[in-house]
């Protein structure tokens, strides 16, 4: 009997990691218009950007419904594996509640659920320390006592290249956007108890990796960090440079892990963003 890891594609984890841990990836739904895609496997991050800056509305995001978790549950429940499941924060979308309607449909099957209550790779740190450590063979026990070692202890940092998009979506007042794009103005977001909110601003991309460097100088957990990501939407130099910047002035020499900002975060942030995902204190 295994233990199967499942989690949803708003972790935004690489494929390559996706096929080295044998992580099995539901996904979530963008719709433009009439048009209805699977998240990841049906529209990747580059060609969602494209259809993104063509759209005059901005695309609709769906969560996993109850019947895709019970297919998923009866499949691995079939093949004999027990299940670990790690979802996107409770507080972004009903993802984790569906899974816990499907989750009741099996009362006898060993099905663990857990609210990561994070986004993007913040889950995807998550998600990959689960998968290592259920290569080394290690218990359930000690792998929830991670968990929650983990819950509310991985910091987000994310930088939106421009307003339009958290207006469109009403996160922001359109009078906020229109003066922010006019002073250039950039806000610095984290992620608290699963729910986005502004910890700064800068004025001009410029300045962005400047103020991340000083964050992550000031917070990161240096020694429980033992790997850390560096995300962007369609940005790879500007993930490149961020890279570099932590391991010349963080002297951080882990393992960091580049990916890409997906659909599901991306309807709201746009292209441009720049995310930086670690341990904190």
């Amino acid at each position: 009997m295994g233990i199967r890891l499942i989690t949803d594609s708003t972790a935004d984890l690489p494929a390559s990691m996706v096929e080295q841990y044998n992580i099995r990836v539901l996904p979530l739904t963008v719709r433009f218009g009439d048009q209805q895609y699977k998240d990841k496997e049906e529209l990747g991050s580059q060609e969602f950007y494209e259809k993104l800056s063509q759209a005059e509305e901005l695309p609709t995001t769906s969560q996993i419904p109850p019947e895709t978790f019970i297919q998923a549950f009866q499949e691995e429940i079939h093949k004999g594996n027990q299940i670990i499941g790690i979802f996107i924060s409770s507080q972004a979308s009903g993802t984790f509640q569906s899974a816990n309607i499907a989750k009741a449909e099996f009362p006898d099957a060993t099905i663990i659920l857990i609210d990561s209550m994070m986004l993007c790779m913040g889950m995807g740190l998550l998600v990959i320390t689960v998968a290592r450590m259920l290569q080394e063979g290690k218990t359930i026990e000690e792998i929830l006592a991670k968990v929650e070692q983990l819950k509310g202890k991985i910091e987000h940092l994310f930088c939106v290249d421009t307003l339009k998009y958290l207006r469109k979506g009403g996160r922001i007042k359109a009078s906020t956007a229109i003066l922010g794009e006019v002073l250039n103005i950039k806000p610095i977001l984290n992620v608290e108890d699963g729910i986005t909110q502004t910890i700064g601003k800068v004025r001009g991309s410029k300045k962005i990796i400047p103020y991340y460097v000083n964050h992550i100088k000031q917070t990161i957990d240096i020694e429980n960090t033992k790997f850390m990501s560096v995300c962007h939407a369609v940005q790879p130099e500007l993930a490149e440079k961020m890279i570099r910047k932590i391991r010349e002035e963080i002297n951080f020499q882990g393992e960091i892990i580049e990916s890409e900002v997906g659909a599901v975060i991306g309807t709201h942030s746009g292209p441009g963003v720049l995310a930086v995902f670690y341990v904190k204190k």
